[in-house]
């Protein structure tokens, strides 16, 4: 089995939901990721934020051609509003799936998540409960240009529906590469030296979190958030497993949502920042 099957099987997370569920380039990952005050677009005060996320999992081959994938994961957001107590927003979630090989050239992956989605004030329930599936189909066109393309049912945008999924690893040259699973994340990277490449990262990250005591007077609300950044990024080999990632990138969109029995009752955008991150990653390189 190809290193980036197995790669993008077990490496199901977090955006959470969501970060997803989704498809990324490591069995093993930590990050953190820290957001400076913005402004909460038409309401008064400031808001910033710190994310953490662990991940990692496990393939087991079945056959020549079928592997069992399995995972867990953990997201982390700690929130501070300017004008209310600071509150923290957890998802952990395991993952299972599986890829399947159907000839040289033609796989499918298959995943889904089980999780919570919760500040935990109150007593877990099921509207703590986190679902998600993600059905991808990919052709290898050679050895150099793989791409797939699928769907990604989640609540990432705030409601229970499927989003398009493409999947990319396209080795341009023996220096420059494009990968990715979009909507999640794409990554543009050019090897520098062997211990050093740069380039450009974008994610789109998000959840549908239940806060389960008296918010802003409401109860039973479910915080829904979007996050598209953009921008760019060095990567550090320390070998050829192991990697750390720092960045700079742009969040340009910034959308949160708020629910009472899944009809939407408020729905804001904080201003663009821009924000710092540092990822260290386990897996080969792929060069």
């Amino acid at each position: 089995m190809r290193w980036w099957g197995l790669c993008a099987g077990v490496g199901l997370l977090s955006f959470t939901s969501t970060t997803r569920a989704q498809l990324v380039d490591s069995v093993a990952a930590s990050s953190f990721e820290y957001y400076p005050s913005a402004d909460n677009g038409d309401r008064s005060g400031k808001t910033q934020l710190n994310v953490a996320r662990v991940s990692a999992g496990l393939p087991v081959p079945l056959s020549d051609s079928t592997t069992l994938v399995m995972g867990a994961a953990y997201e982390l957001i700690d929130v501070h509003p300017s004008s209310a107590n600071s509150f923290q927003l957890q998802a952990p979630k395991v993952s299972f799936g599986v890829i399947q090989d159907f000839t040289k050239r033609w796989s499918a992956i298959v995943v889904g998540d089980v999780g919570l989605a919760s500040d935990f004030a109150g007593a877990v329930g099921s509207d703590d409960l986190l679902l998600s599936l993600t059905g991808i189909g990919t052709y290898a066109f050679s050895d150099s240009i793989k791409l797939g393309a699928g769907v990604v049912y989640d609540r990432r945008s705030g409601t229970l529906a499927p989003l398009p999924a493409l999947l990319v690893k396209w080795r341009i040259s023996e220096r420059l590469r494009v990968r990715g699973f979009a909507p999640v994340w794409l990554n543009a990277e050019y090897r520098a030296a062997r211990w050093v490449d740069i380039g450009v990262r974008s994610t789109f990250e998000g959840n549908r979190f239940h806060l389960g005591q008296d918010w802003m007077g409401v109860r039973d609300v479910e915080l829904a958030y979007s996050n598209l950044t953009v921008g760019p990024k060095v990567t550090f080999n320390f070998s050829e497993w192991t990697h750390l990632d720092v960045y700079a990138v742009g969040a340009v969109y910034r959308r949160y949502e708020l629910f009472q029995d899944d009809d939407s009752f408020a729905r804001h955008r904080l201003s663009p920042v821009v924000a710092y991150g540092a990822r260290f990653w386990v897996a080969p390189s792929g060069w």
